[in-house]
Protein backbone atom coordinates (compact mmCIF):
# COMPACT_ATOMS: atom_id res chain seq x y z
CA UNK A 1 0.00 0.00 0.00
CA UNK A 2 1.17 3.41 -0.89
CA UNK A 3 0.25 6.63 0.85
CA UNK A 4 0.39 9.87 -0.97
CA UNK A 5 -1.39 13.22 -0.77
CA UNK A 6 -3.79 14.21 -3.08
CA UNK A 7 -2.63 15.42 -6.46
CA UNK A 8 -3.15 18.93 -8.47
CA UNK A 9 -4.71 16.42 -11.36
CA UNK A 10 -7.07 15.24 -8.62
CA UNK A 11 -8.02 17.92 -7.30
CA UNK A 12 -8.75 19.71 -10.87
CA UNK A 13 -11.39 16.66 -11.55
CA UNK A 14 -13.46 17.80 -9.22
CA UNK A 15 -16.09 20.34 -9.89
CA UNK A 16 -15.68 23.44 -8.69
CA UNK A 17 -18.89 25.48 -7.79
CA UNK A 18 -20.01 28.43 -9.34
CA UNK A 19 -18.88 31.50 -9.28
CA UNK A 20 -21.26 34.02 -7.78
CA UNK A 21 -21.42 35.68 -10.90
CA UNK A 22 -22.69 32.72 -12.67
CA UNK A 23 -25.14 32.16 -10.19
CA UNK A 24 -26.52 35.98 -10.54
CA UNK A 25 -26.86 35.34 -14.53
CA UNK A 26 -30.31 34.13 -13.42
CA UNK A 27 -33.67 35.91 -15.44
CA UNK A 28 -35.11 36.22 -11.32
CA UNK A 29 -32.58 37.55 -10.09
CA UNK A 30 -32.40 41.23 -11.72
CA UNK A 31 -37.02 40.76 -11.33
CA UNK A 32 -36.31 40.59 -7.41
CA UNK A 33 -33.36 43.45 -7.30
CA UNK A 34 -36.10 45.77 -9.30
CA UNK A 35 -38.82 44.74 -7.38
CA UNK A 36 -37.19 45.65 -4.36
CA UNK A 37 -35.86 48.53 -5.55
CA UNK A 38 -38.79 50.26 -6.57
CA UNK A 39 -40.75 48.99 -3.29
CA UNK A 40 -38.10 50.87 -1.43
CA UNK A 41 -39.28 53.95 -3.81
CA UNK A 42 -42.81 53.73 -2.86
CA UNK A 43 -41.93 53.35 0.89
CA UNK A 44 -40.53 56.71 0.71
CA UNK A 45 -42.77 58.24 -1.14
CA UNK A 46 -45.15 57.18 1.25
CA UNK A 47 -44.05 58.20 4.13
CA UNK A 48 -42.27 61.69 3.15
CA UNK A 49 -44.48 62.89 0.78
CA UNK A 50 -47.66 61.16 1.36
CA UNK A 51 -47.15 61.11 5.31
CA UNK A 52 -48.72 57.77 5.33
CA UNK A 53 -51.37 58.01 3.23
CA UNK A 54 -51.23 55.72 0.30
CA UNK A 55 -54.41 57.08 -1.49
CA UNK A 56 -52.70 60.16 -2.61
CA UNK A 57 -51.01 57.97 -4.92
CA UNK A 58 -54.38 58.30 -7.08
CA UNK A 59 -53.69 61.67 -7.24
CA UNK A 60 -57.39 62.67 -7.11
CA UNK A 61 -58.04 66.80 -7.86
CA UNK A 62 -60.32 69.07 -7.34
CA UNK A 63 -61.26 69.59 -10.81
CA UNK A 64 -62.87 65.97 -11.40
CA UNK A 65 -63.52 64.90 -8.79
CA UNK A 66 -67.27 65.49 -6.12
CA UNK A 67 -66.24 65.60 -2.53
CA UNK A 68 -68.90 64.52 -0.97
CA UNK A 69 -69.63 61.48 -3.64
CA UNK A 70 -65.92 60.35 -2.92
CA UNK A 71 -65.22 56.73 -1.53
CA UNK A 72 -64.82 57.00 2.21
CA UNK A 73 -60.80 57.64 2.52
CA UNK A 74 -59.88 59.08 -0.37
CA UNK A 75 -57.69 62.13 0.01
CA UNK A 76 -57.04 64.74 -2.94
CA UNK A 77 -54.07 66.56 -4.12
CA UNK A 78 -54.10 70.11 -4.33
CA UNK A 79 -54.26 70.49 -8.06
CA UNK A 80 -56.23 69.01 -10.67
CA UNK A 81 -55.04 65.61 -10.18
CA UNK A 82 -53.39 63.21 -12.67
CA UNK A 83 -53.94 59.71 -15.00
CA UNK A 84 -54.53 57.38 -11.70
CA UNK A 85 -57.47 59.40 -10.39
CA UNK A 86 -59.15 57.62 -13.77
CA UNK A 87 -57.71 54.49 -13.46
CA UNK A 88 -58.64 54.39 -9.92
CA UNK A 89 -62.20 55.18 -10.73
CA UNK A 90 -62.29 52.43 -13.49
CA UNK A 91 -60.79 50.07 -11.26
CA UNK A 92 -63.53 50.44 -8.44
CA UNK A 93 -65.85 48.97 -11.24
CA UNK A 94 -65.03 48.84 -15.01
CA UNK A 95 -68.10 48.07 -16.06
CA UNK A 96 -69.36 51.57 -14.96
CA UNK A 97 -68.95 53.54 -17.99
CA UNK A 98 -71.42 56.70 -16.54
CA UNK A 99 -69.30 60.20 -16.79
CA UNK A 100 -69.25 60.26 -13.22
CA UNK A 101 -69.11 57.36 -11.04
CA UNK A 102 -67.88 57.44 -7.16
CA UNK A 103 -67.46 60.96 -7.42
CA UNK A 104 -64.77 60.98 -10.46
CA UNK A 105 -66.19 62.63 -13.55
CA UNK A 106 -64.21 61.47 -17.09
CA UNK A 107 -62.21 64.26 -18.54
CA UNK A 108 -61.75 62.22 -22.30
CA UNK A 109 -63.99 59.34 -23.32
CA UNK A 110 -60.03 57.39 -24.50
CA UNK A 111 -59.75 56.51 -20.79
CA UNK A 112 -62.42 54.07 -20.99
CA UNK A 113 -60.37 51.96 -23.80
CA UNK A 114 -57.68 51.93 -20.97
CA UNK A 115 -59.59 49.24 -19.56
CA UNK A 116 -56.34 46.55 -18.98
CA UNK A 117 -54.59 48.22 -15.58
CA UNK A 118 -57.97 48.86 -13.83
CA UNK A 119 -59.54 45.49 -15.07
CA UNK A 120 -56.70 43.65 -13.57
CA UNK A 121 -57.04 45.80 -10.14
CA UNK A 122 -61.04 45.16 -9.84
CA UNK A 123 -59.62 41.38 -10.39
CA UNK A 124 -57.39 41.42 -7.39
CA UNK A 125 -58.95 43.64 -5.23
CA UNK A 126 -61.64 40.91 -5.60
CA UNK A 127 -64.05 44.04 -5.94
CA UNK A 128 -63.10 45.47 -2.78
CA UNK A 129 -63.18 48.73 -2.92
CA UNK A 130 -61.02 49.66 0.46
CA UNK A 131 -58.16 47.16 -1.46
CA UNK A 132 -57.99 49.59 -4.58
CA UNK A 133 -55.60 52.07 -3.53
CA UNK A 134 -53.04 49.04 -2.26
CA UNK A 135 -53.48 46.39 -5.21
CA UNK A 136 -53.20 49.68 -8.16
CA UNK A 137 -49.20 49.93 -6.60
CA UNK A 138 -48.76 46.00 -6.19
CA UNK A 139 -49.64 45.76 -9.61
CA UNK A 140 -46.62 48.51 -11.20
CA UNK A 141 -44.31 47.23 -8.46
CA UNK A 142 -44.78 43.93 -9.95
CA UNK A 143 -44.83 44.71 -13.69
CA UNK A 144 -41.79 46.52 -13.47
CA UNK A 145 -40.23 43.50 -11.91
CA UNK A 146 -41.51 41.82 -14.55
CA UNK A 147 -39.83 43.99 -16.92
CA UNK A 148 -36.09 43.32 -15.38
CA UNK A 149 -37.31 39.39 -15.56
CA UNK A 150 -37.85 40.03 -19.11
CA UNK A 151 -35.56 42.22 -19.77
CA UNK A 152 -32.85 39.35 -18.34
CA UNK A 153 -34.56 36.96 -20.56
CA UNK A 154 -33.41 38.91 -23.81
CA UNK A 155 -30.15 39.35 -22.44
CA UNK A 156 -29.46 35.62 -22.04
CA UNK A 157 -30.68 34.61 -25.38
CA UNK A 158 -28.56 37.36 -27.39
CA UNK A 159 -25.34 35.59 -24.84
CA UNK A 160 -25.22 38.05 -22.11
CA UNK A 161 -25.50 38.72 -18.32
CA UNK A 162 -28.92 38.58 -17.22
CA UNK A 163 -28.59 41.04 -14.68
CA UNK A 164 -28.78 43.61 -18.31
CA UNK A 165 -32.38 42.87 -17.54
CA UNK A 166 -32.06 45.77 -14.86
CA UNK A 167 -31.50 48.73 -17.66
CA UNK A 168 -35.41 47.64 -18.55
CA UNK A 169 -36.53 48.70 -14.93
CA UNK A 170 -34.13 51.77 -14.79
CA UNK A 171 -36.80 54.13 -16.78
CA UNK A 172 -37.02 57.45 -15.46
CA UNK A 173 -40.87 57.91 -16.41
CA UNK A 174 -41.63 54.59 -14.39
CA UNK A 175 -40.99 56.84 -11.21
CA UNK A 176 -44.67 58.86 -12.07
CA UNK A 177 -46.31 55.43 -13.45
CA UNK A 178 -45.00 53.48 -9.71
CA UNK A 179 -45.41 57.05 -7.87
CA UNK A 180 -49.09 57.67 -9.39
CA UNK A 181 -50.84 54.90 -10.39
CA UNK A 182 -50.81 54.55 -14.17
CA UNK A 183 -50.79 52.15 -16.73
CA UNK A 184 -47.05 52.15 -18.02
CA UNK A 185 -45.30 49.17 -16.10
CA UNK A 186 -47.97 46.86 -17.52
CA UNK A 187 -48.67 47.84 -20.55
CA UNK A 188 -44.77 47.09 -20.75
CA UNK A 189 -44.97 44.47 -19.28
CA UNK A 190 -47.20 43.01 -21.92
CA UNK A 191 -45.24 44.60 -24.62
CA UNK A 192 -41.90 42.67 -24.21
CA UNK A 193 -43.80 39.38 -23.14
CA UNK A 194 -45.74 39.80 -26.64
CA UNK A 195 -42.43 40.44 -28.26
CA UNK A 196 -40.27 37.35 -26.66
CA UNK A 197 -42.98 34.97 -26.96
CA UNK A 198 -43.31 35.76 -30.79
CA UNK A 199 -39.61 35.74 -30.66
CA UNK A 200 -39.30 32.40 -29.41
CA UNK A 201 -42.13 31.10 -31.69
CA UNK A 202 -40.40 32.07 -34.58
CA UNK A 203 -38.70 29.06 -36.33
CA UNK A 204 -36.17 30.68 -38.31
CA UNK A 205 -34.85 31.87 -34.87
CA UNK A 206 -33.96 28.64 -33.73
CA UNK A 207 -36.77 29.39 -30.57
CA UNK A 208 -39.09 26.69 -29.44
CA UNK A 209 -41.36 26.97 -32.56
CA UNK A 210 -38.56 24.93 -34.47
CA UNK A 211 -38.59 21.96 -32.20
CA UNK A 212 -42.12 21.69 -31.20
CA UNK A 213 -45.38 22.89 -33.38
CA UNK A 214 -47.17 22.73 -30.22
CA UNK A 215 -44.84 25.02 -28.56
CA UNK A 216 -44.42 27.20 -30.97
CA UNK A 217 -48.78 27.22 -30.89
CA UNK A 218 -48.43 28.16 -27.51
CA UNK A 219 -45.98 30.80 -27.91
CA UNK A 220 -48.23 32.67 -31.00
CA UNK A 221 -51.15 32.06 -28.67
CA UNK A 222 -49.41 34.14 -25.72
CA UNK A 223 -48.01 36.61 -27.95
CA UNK A 224 -51.41 37.54 -29.26
CA UNK A 225 -53.10 37.71 -25.88
CA UNK A 226 -50.25 39.73 -24.09
CA UNK A 227 -50.30 42.29 -27.00
CA UNK A 228 -54.26 42.33 -26.67
CA UNK A 229 -53.96 43.05 -23.12
CA UNK A 230 -51.34 45.55 -23.51
CA UNK A 231 -53.26 47.45 -26.00
CA UNK A 232 -56.36 47.83 -24.23
CA UNK A 233 -53.69 48.77 -21.23
CA UNK A 234 -52.04 51.34 -23.30
CA UNK A 235 -52.64 52.12 -27.19
CA UNK A 236 -49.63 52.84 -28.36
CA UNK A 237 -48.42 49.25 -27.40
CA UNK A 238 -49.99 48.30 -31.01
CA UNK A 239 -46.95 49.91 -32.70
CA UNK A 240 -45.83 46.79 -31.68
CA UNK A 241 -47.83 44.12 -33.57
CA UNK A 242 -48.15 46.32 -36.47
CA UNK A 243 -44.54 46.08 -37.25
CA UNK A 244 -45.41 42.31 -36.92
CA UNK A 245 -47.90 43.04 -39.17
CA UNK A 246 -45.66 45.09 -42.18
CA UNK A 247 -42.83 41.98 -41.75
CA UNK A 248 -45.45 39.32 -41.82
CA UNK A 249 -47.23 40.71 -44.79
CA UNK A 250 -44.34 41.78 -46.75
CA UNK A 251 -43.07 37.91 -46.13
CA UNK A 252 -46.99 36.69 -47.54
CA UNK A 253 -46.84 39.10 -50.75
CA UNK A 254 -43.22 37.36 -51.33
CA UNK A 255 -44.51 34.09 -50.89
CA UNK A 256 -41.99 33.49 -48.35
CA UNK A 257 -44.78 32.48 -46.09
CA UNK A 258 -48.58 31.57 -45.75
CA UNK A 259 -51.51 33.33 -43.60
CA UNK A 260 -51.19 31.64 -40.26
CA UNK A 261 -51.56 31.39 -37.04
CA UNK A 262 -48.74 34.09 -36.53
CA UNK A 263 -50.84 36.50 -37.51
CA UNK A 264 -52.88 35.99 -35.16
CA UNK A 265 -50.23 37.68 -33.02
CA UNK A 266 -51.17 41.31 -34.73
CA UNK A 267 -55.07 40.46 -35.57
CA UNK A 268 -56.29 39.67 -31.93
CA UNK A 269 -54.91 42.65 -30.81
CA UNK A 270 -56.22 45.24 -33.48
CA UNK A 271 -59.49 43.29 -33.27
CA UNK A 272 -59.79 43.32 -29.17
CA UNK A 273 -58.62 47.66 -29.19
CA UNK A 274 -61.12 47.91 -31.98
CA UNK A 275 -63.61 46.18 -30.28
CA UNK A 276 -63.15 48.02 -27.27
CA UNK A 277 -63.41 51.14 -29.49
CA UNK A 278 -66.91 50.68 -30.89
CA UNK A 279 -68.11 49.73 -27.08
CA UNK A 280 -66.99 53.02 -25.84
CA UNK A 281 -68.09 54.94 -28.60
CA UNK A 282 -71.92 53.62 -28.49
CA UNK A 283 -71.68 53.96 -24.67
CA UNK A 284 -70.19 57.06 -24.21
CA UNK A 285 -71.15 59.00 -27.28
CA UNK A 286 -69.36 61.43 -28.91
CA UNK A 287 -66.03 61.42 -31.47
CA UNK A 288 -64.78 57.90 -31.31
CA UNK A 289 -61.93 57.64 -28.59
CA UNK A 290 -59.53 57.02 -30.83
CA UNK A 291 -60.40 60.60 -32.52
CA UNK A 292 -60.56 62.17 -29.57
CA UNK A 293 -56.74 60.90 -27.86
CA UNK A 294 -55.37 62.06 -31.61
CA UNK A 295 -56.75 65.76 -31.20
CA UNK A 296 -55.70 65.75 -27.99
CA UNK A 297 -52.31 63.95 -27.92
CA UNK A 298 -51.11 64.09 -31.44
CA UNK A 299 -50.29 67.17 -33.38
CA UNK A 300 -47.93 67.99 -36.72
CA UNK A 301 -45.29 66.06 -36.77
CA UNK A 302 -41.78 67.44 -34.87
CA UNK A 303 -43.41 70.96 -34.30
CA UNK A 304 -43.95 70.36 -31.00
CA UNK A 305 -40.98 68.52 -29.73
CA UNK A 306 -39.06 71.47 -31.76
CA UNK A 307 -41.26 74.11 -29.55
CA UNK A 308 -40.58 72.67 -26.53
CA UNK A 309 -36.86 72.14 -26.69
CA UNK A 310 -36.46 75.66 -27.82
CA UNK A 311 -38.30 76.67 -24.82
CA UNK A 312 -36.68 74.79 -22.61
CA UNK A 313 -32.87 75.45 -23.78
CA UNK A 314 -34.24 79.09 -23.94
CA UNK A 315 -35.14 78.65 -20.06
CA UNK A 316 -31.97 76.73 -18.62
CA UNK A 317 -31.37 77.74 -14.70
CA UNK A 318 -27.62 77.58 -13.81
CA UNK A 319 -28.36 78.51 -10.05
CA UNK A 320 -30.61 75.35 -9.27
CA UNK A 321 -31.78 72.09 -10.65
CA UNK A 322 -34.97 73.56 -11.60
CA UNK A 323 -38.41 71.58 -13.41
CA UNK A 324 -36.74 72.48 -16.97
CA UNK A 325 -33.45 71.41 -16.48
CA UNK A 326 -34.84 68.17 -15.01
CA UNK A 327 -36.86 67.81 -18.20
CA UNK A 328 -33.52 68.40 -20.17
CA UNK A 329 -31.83 65.85 -18.99
CA UNK A 330 -34.64 63.41 -19.55
CA UNK A 331 -34.91 64.04 -22.80
CA UNK A 332 -31.19 63.82 -23.72
CA UNK A 333 -31.17 60.55 -21.78
CA UNK A 334 -33.91 59.26 -24.33
CA UNK A 335 -32.49 60.69 -27.21
CA UNK A 336 -28.75 58.97 -26.15
CA UNK A 337 -30.68 55.63 -26.46
CA UNK A 338 -32.73 56.12 -29.27
CA UNK A 339 -28.93 57.58 -31.44
CA UNK A 340 -27.24 54.38 -29.58
CA UNK A 341 -30.64 52.42 -31.15
CA UNK A 342 -30.07 53.51 -34.56
CA UNK A 343 -26.60 52.89 -34.78
CA UNK A 344 -27.11 49.52 -34.38
CA UNK A 345 -29.97 48.83 -36.53
CA UNK A 346 -28.55 47.30 -39.20
CA UNK A 347 -25.54 45.30 -37.22
CA UNK A 348 -27.97 43.98 -34.29
CA UNK A 349 -29.29 40.10 -34.41
CA UNK A 350 -32.67 41.25 -33.22
CA UNK A 351 -35.46 40.16 -35.56
CA UNK A 352 -36.87 42.66 -38.28
CA UNK A 353 -39.55 43.11 -36.59
CA UNK A 354 -38.68 44.13 -33.26
CA UNK A 355 -36.25 46.42 -35.38
CA UNK A 356 -38.98 47.95 -37.33
CA UNK A 357 -40.92 48.42 -33.71
CA UNK A 358 -38.28 50.61 -32.55
CA UNK A 359 -38.50 52.94 -35.65
CA UNK A 360 -42.64 53.37 -35.14
CA UNK A 361 -42.07 54.23 -31.52
CA UNK A 362 -39.27 56.81 -32.00
CA UNK A 363 -41.81 58.52 -35.12
CA UNK A 364 -44.49 58.60 -32.84
CA UNK A 365 -42.33 60.53 -30.36
CA UNK A 366 -42.75 63.35 -33.39
CA UNK A 367 -46.38 63.14 -33.32
CA UNK A 368 -46.80 63.86 -29.90
CA UNK A 369 -48.57 66.98 -29.11
CA UNK A 370 -47.30 70.25 -26.73
CA UNK A 371 -49.78 68.62 -24.14
CA UNK A 372 -47.11 65.96 -23.50
CA UNK A 373 -43.61 68.00 -24.42
CA UNK A 374 -44.11 70.99 -22.51
CA UNK A 375 -45.33 68.62 -19.44
CA UNK A 376 -42.42 69.13 -16.61
CA UNK A 377 -45.49 67.21 -14.44
CA UNK A 378 -44.89 63.81 -16.34
CA UNK A 379 -41.61 63.12 -16.49
CA UNK A 380 -41.29 61.42 -19.94
CA UNK A 381 -43.43 58.46 -18.52
CA UNK A 382 -44.97 58.22 -21.92
CA UNK A 383 -41.78 58.42 -24.11
CA UNK A 384 -40.92 54.74 -22.97
CA UNK A 385 -41.70 52.82 -25.45
CA UNK A 386 -38.07 53.69 -27.74
CA UNK A 387 -35.79 53.28 -24.71
CA UNK A 388 -37.08 49.90 -23.92
CA UNK A 389 -36.67 49.08 -27.94
CA UNK A 390 -33.25 50.46 -28.15
CA UNK A 391 -32.61 47.96 -25.18
CA UNK A 392 -33.76 45.24 -26.62
CA UNK A 393 -31.73 46.04 -29.86
CA UNK A 394 -28.93 46.99 -28.27
CA UNK A 395 -28.66 43.79 -25.80
CA UNK A 396 -29.39 41.70 -29.39
CA UNK A 397 -25.73 43.29 -30.96
CA UNK A 398 -23.06 40.99 -31.24
CA UNK A 399 -19.90 41.97 -29.28
CA UNK A 400 -17.89 42.68 -32.09
CA UNK A 401 -19.52 46.03 -32.47
CA UNK A 402 -20.63 46.28 -28.80
CA UNK A 403 -18.84 45.32 -26.12
CA UNK A 404 -19.68 44.63 -22.49
CA UNK A 405 -17.97 48.10 -21.66
CA UNK A 406 -19.96 50.36 -24.11
CA UNK A 407 -23.21 48.88 -23.60
CA UNK A 408 -22.38 49.23 -20.08
CA UNK A 409 -21.79 53.07 -20.85
CA UNK A 410 -25.03 53.52 -22.64
CA UNK A 411 -26.77 51.96 -19.79
CA UNK A 412 -25.24 53.80 -17.15
CA UNK A 413 -26.78 57.05 -18.95
CA UNK A 414 -29.99 55.88 -17.50
CA UNK A 415 -28.97 56.35 -13.93
CA UNK A 416 -28.84 60.20 -13.61
CA UNK A 417 -32.13 61.03 -14.61
CA UNK A 418 -33.81 57.95 -12.74
CA UNK A 419 -32.07 59.49 -9.62
CA UNK A 420 -32.97 62.92 -10.44
CA UNK A 421 -36.40 62.33 -10.77
CA UNK A 422 -36.97 59.56 -8.26
CA UNK A 423 -35.65 61.99 -5.24
CA UNK A 424 -37.96 64.76 -6.93
CA UNK A 425 -41.19 62.62 -6.28
CA UNK A 426 -40.12 61.79 -2.94
CA UNK A 427 -39.85 64.34 -1.82
CA UNK A 428 -42.59 66.29 -3.65
CA UNK A 429 -46.04 65.67 -5.57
Amino acid sequence: MQLTSTSEEDRSLRPSPPSLWSRLNRPLVPCVVAFFGWLGFALARWQIWAKGHLSLFIMAGHVYTHRAQLPRGLLLVPSAGYDGQFYYRLALDPANWHATAFGITMDQSYRYTRIGYPLVAWIFSLGQHQLVPVVLVVINLLAVAVMAMLGGIFARESGRHALWGLAFAAYFGLVISVGRDTAEPLAEACMLGGLLAYRRAMPSRGGLGGSSPRASTAMYLLAAALFAVGAITRETILLAPAAIAVTRLIAIARRRENPGLADLTWVAPAAVYGLVEVAVHFAVKGEFPLLANSNRNLTVPFTATVDALKYEFANINTSHLSPIDIALLEYATVGIFILAGLAVLFVTTAPAHERLAFVFFVLQLGLLSSQIWNSTFGDGRSLIEPYLLALVLLIATPRRYLNWQYLGLVAACAVPALLVVARRRVLYM
